[in-house]
């Protein structure tokens, strides 16, 4: 078996332990399982995490700052509150889509991470949820949305029905992310309902 010696070797075991925990799970998978699925040795892969934990808070961190970088870049491209959302939530689509792995296990395993990374992880999600407090404010302060709108509940419903969109999406589906993101986004904010009153 060959030995990990190169710096890019760090972002391929995170790659592959993502993928690893995603469909065995966390607990059922150990560096010798990701060992043997890059074909090093488990020294190899000690050489640059010196436990499973140490893998997991790499995996969730950078499948954060994935989506932290990609939308504070589209929120900065646009001069518009509702158009810094719009862009927003296609970001977040898009990225967590391109890195499904990264993304699902950030999701799913925050519990199985130690005290100490589990709150650094928390920080990392809370300034990220910040960014989306103010930009929906600024929204609600322009008047784009309804002024009796409880914008903690509604960024909760924005992430729930987001992130959800990793657990079910497939690269051969019938809809890209691009499409996927603006097709929640007009559900979310412009409503489904016709004929609203008809319907009450």
């Amino acid at each position: 078996m060959e030995t990990v010696n190169n710096s890019n070797r760090a972002d391929e075991i995170m790659r592959e332990s993502a993928r690893l925990f995603r469909r065995k799970g966390f607990s059922s998978t150990s560096i010798r399982n990701i060992g043997d699925s890059m074909g090093v040795t488990s020294a190899a892969l000690y050489y640059h995490f010196k436990n499973k934990d140490e893998v997991l808070f790499g995996i969730m961190h950078q499948g954060i700052r994935y989506v932290i970088d990609a939308v504070e870049t589209v929120i900065a491209g646009e001069e518009l509150p509702l158009d810094q959302l719009k862009a927003a939530v296609r970001a977040h689509v898009s990225v967590s889509l391109e890195n499904q792995d990264f993304a699902a296990v950030l999701l799913q395993d925050l519990r199985h991470l130690s005290a100490e990374s589990r709150s650094q992880m928390v920080q990392e999600r809370d300034s990220y949820e910040t960014i989306w407090a103010d930009l929906l404010k600024r929204c609600a302060d322009r008047g784009a949305i309804a002024p009796d709108t409880d914008l903690h509940l509604l960024r909760l419903m924005i992430f729930g029905t987001l992130n959800l969109i990793v657990t079910w999406y497939r690269p051969e589906g019938e809809r890209s992310p691009q499409e996927i993101a603006d097709t929640y986004y007009r559900y979310i904010f412009n409503g489904v309902l016709e004929v609203q009153d008809e319907c009450a």
